[in-house]
């Protein structure tokens, strides 16, 4: 997809490369300006000896291509879209996965050329980076009233991210790591967009956590790009529950990956967050420790700060907890030593003003208590929610299918209230 407003810029700039790519003669065109950033495809085919190969790649100057993936397995499972090519020429996908992986239609019609190109798709597509896909097979060509079949190449690079899921691979001290970045709708080629990266807890996958936690609905309605990174093993190291070897260096992993999010995805690094559940809530405790140069605030659930002795932040930073009083997996009480740690070191008052919450569902046998630590330093609030008759869940969202763990209640909502609270911060100018 590209935004209209790049649509004078990309035909100027590369006019010269349209041209020589439309009839196929690479000669005799002006080198083109610096490519402005936007999807490019490319469709290339073979000959024979009455039909002369033919071959184009062109960014998109009007609408545009989605390639879009599947949050349980990272696989792509959509390229769909209609795109204007530089020079004249359309291309139209159709792409969705089955049984067999992605399969449909592709056309492309380059009337400067006399060219008319359509596949039908059966699977074989595969995926060259995170944002480029590519197939090859036969396809009929159509040129001067004649049709073939010939072998052809067609390949697209998603560079302007659509609404969606997004599969990022990253190797990392010697491991293969994966995330999901859902761009919220909307907000397809909006770069600047705040980030919220959220911590699945043990044994969660990506998808897990989307399906207990209800993230990308609220990514969606806030607007904000959500990352949910996948651990390595059962679950995060340096905290409860991550295994101690190999050593994945799971907060340098972050730290890399926020960075290829930053550059990719365009999200903003100064307004940055930090989330997680029960074992990702101890990992965004400990990234609150290590990271408080890439996270401006930080809202761990269920999984608070475990050892304070070891946590040295660079920094006084912005915090709110959010924990059930009837967890009884990780107890509320593991709340009181993490609250005073924070407190003190943003000098914050000793003791906490409580607030009942409003009871907004008074069937769910749940509700919910604010408590405030005064006097913090500017810029730095230590905030506890007391989710009062929830168990080990996310506030808001679904229980887990394990009974005694607990109910999640409705009354808070864990997605509104974490947003609420971190999107008012920025992180410090170094």
């Amino acid at each position: 997809m590209v935004r209209p407003l790049w649509r004078p810029l990309a035909c100027m700039a590369v006019a010269g490369v349209a041209v020589s790519a439309l009839t196929g003669s690479g000669s005799g065109a002006a080198e083109a300006a610096p490519e402005p950033v936007a999807d490019h495809v490319e469709v290339s085919t073979g000959g024979l000896p009455s039909v002369p190969a033919y071959r184009i790649a062109a960014p998109v100057v009007d609408g545009g291509v989605a390639v879009l993936d599947d949050i349980a397995d990272y696989g792509t499972e959509e390229v769909s879209g209609r795109a204007g090519l530089a020079g004249g020429a359309t291309a139209a996908f159709d792409l969705r996965r089955g049984a067999i992986g992605l399969a449909g239609t592709v056309t492309l019609d380059d009337p400067a050329a006399g060219v008319r190109v359509s596949a039908q798709v059966s699977g074989g597509v595969s995926r060259v980076a995170d944002d480029t896909v590519r197939w090859s097979g036969l396809v009929e060509i159509t040129r001067a009233g004649s049709q073939n079949l010939v072998l052809a190449t067609i390949t697209v690079v998603d560079r302007v991210l659509d609404p969606g899921n997004h599969a990022v691979n990253l190797r990392h001290a010697g491991q293969d790591r994966k995330a999901v970045v859902h761009v919220p709708a909307g907000r397809g080629g909006v770069r600047g967009l705040p980030v919220l990266a959220h911590f699945p807890g043990l044994l969660e996958t990506p998808a897990i956590a989307e399906q207990y936690d209800k993230l990308t609905p609220h990514s969606d309605k806030r607007g904000y790009l959500l990352v949910i990174p996948e651990h390595y093993g059962p679950g995060w190291q340096g905290v409860k529950g991550g295994l101690p070897a190999p050593d994945v260096d799971d907060p340098g992993f972050v730290r890399a990956l926020l960075a290829r999010v930053h550059e990719r995805f365009g999200g903003d690094p100064r307004r940055t967050y930090a989330s997680g559940m029960s074992n990702g809530g101890f990992f965004t405790s400990l990234t609150a420790c290590v990271l408080a140069d890439v996270f401006a605030a930080f809202a761990p659930v269920a999984g608070q700060l475990n050892d304070p002795q070891a946590c040295a932040p660079s920094r006084q930073i912005p915090i709110a907890m959010i924990h059930g009083d009837a967890d009884p997996l990780v107890l509320y009480d593991t709340t009181v030593p993490a609250a005073a740690f924070w407190a003190a070191h943003n000098g914050c008052a000793p003791e906490p003003v409580a607030t009942p919450l409003p009871d907004t569902d008074p069937d769910d046998g749940t509700t919910a208590i604010r408590h405030d630590y005064t006097g913090c330093a500017a810029g730095a609030p230590v905030v506890l929610f007391q989710a009062v008759g929830v168990g080990h869940a996310w506030p808001g969202g679904d229980p887990y299918p394990v009974p005694w763990l607990g109910v999640a209640g409705r009354d808070l909502d864990a997605n509104e209230t974490i947003w609420d609270f971190v999107s008012r911060y920025t992180l410090p100018l170094a």
